[in-house]
């Protein structure tokens, strides 16, 4: 894995020149205007109205955000498993709406690790094995893969485990072998939906120190989505999702040693969005 980059700038409303295109240095995430509707009959919902975000390499981001205010549908769209209705997504400058589906397929496969709340390990497959599972859709050969997975294993704490099957570990355990899925052929952006949802707190504490660790020490950028403030504030960077839209919040330090905010950031509450394009 690469080493850390330099702290990212958080990007709000004028604070950057932004290129339509959505290049720019150290940027691995841009949303604009971003929206999503259903239609049910004669009954539109819009569930994401106008959504605004920036997210630069090497950046711990929460989103958080009640039952129904849209955070899976917003995570779908991150990840490539859905389109907006309007608006423009950008993952590492690409402008992903204008890719059929083989390449997003191979843009999602490449670039983004998945961590869900219920694991979706494939429970006849061992711990290195599920971990092996993004490799062979990469095309690696069968000995680097083992030697891959292995070592991710080994990296969080799971290396006396790589042959036992998910019935035999513990959820703390299911989540580790998960992360280390997550982050087989080191994507670049990592989104954790409700990552400790699933744990006793105890438990939760130690993958949420996991996922904390993997970015400062390793400078994988990550995103998590949440309903749990105690597991947003453990983020250095707090978005809420409200009625459809992003409002940024300040970052505090979380009450078990989470990581402060750089001193750079201010302290008011802003709305993350980006200058409109011209």
């Amino acid at each position: 894995m690469s080493s850390k980059p330099p702290p990212a700038t958080v990007v709000a409303a004028g604070a950057a020149t932004h290129h339509a295109d959505g290049k720019a240095s150290g940027r691995m995430l841009r949303l604009v205007d971003v929206r999503k509707s259903y239609r049910v009959g004669p009954v539109t919902s819009e569930v994401l109205q106008g959504v605004n975000l920036d997210v630069s390499a090497g950046e711990l981001v929460s989103i958080m955000g009640p039952s129904g205010s849209g955070k899976t549908t917003l995570m779908n769209i991150i990840g490539l498993l859905d389109r907006p209705s309007a608006g423009a997504c950008f993952l590492k400058g690409r402008d992903v709406a204008k890719l059929g589906d083989d390449e997003l397929s191979t843009l999602r496969n490449e670039h983004i690790g998945f961590v869900f709340q219920s694991f979706h390990l494939l429970p006849q497959l061992t711990a290195l094995e599920n971990v092996c599972l993004p490799l062979v859709y990469r095309g690696v050969a069968r000995a680097d893969m083992a030697e891959q997975a292995h070592a991710l294993l080994e990296h969080i704490g799971m290396g006396n485990r790589t042959h036992h099957r998910p019935d035999q570990l513990s959820g703390g355990q299911k989540q580790r072998v998960a992360i280390a899925r997550a982050l087989a052929g080191a994507p670049a952006l990592l989104l954790a939906d409700e990552p400790t949802g699933a744990l006793d707190a105890d438990t939760a504490a130690g993958i949420m120190a996991l996922l904390r660790q993997l970015n400062t020490e390793q400078g994988v950028t990550i995103l998590i989505i949440t309903h749990d403030p105690l597991v947003a504030r453990q983020c250095a960077r707090q978005v809420r999702i409200r009625e459809g839209t992003l409002v940024e919040a300040k970052a505090r330090p979380a009450a078990d040693g989470g990581p402060r905010p750089p001193a750079s950031r201010p302290d008011a509450t802003r709305t993350a969005t980006v200058e409109p394009r011209a």
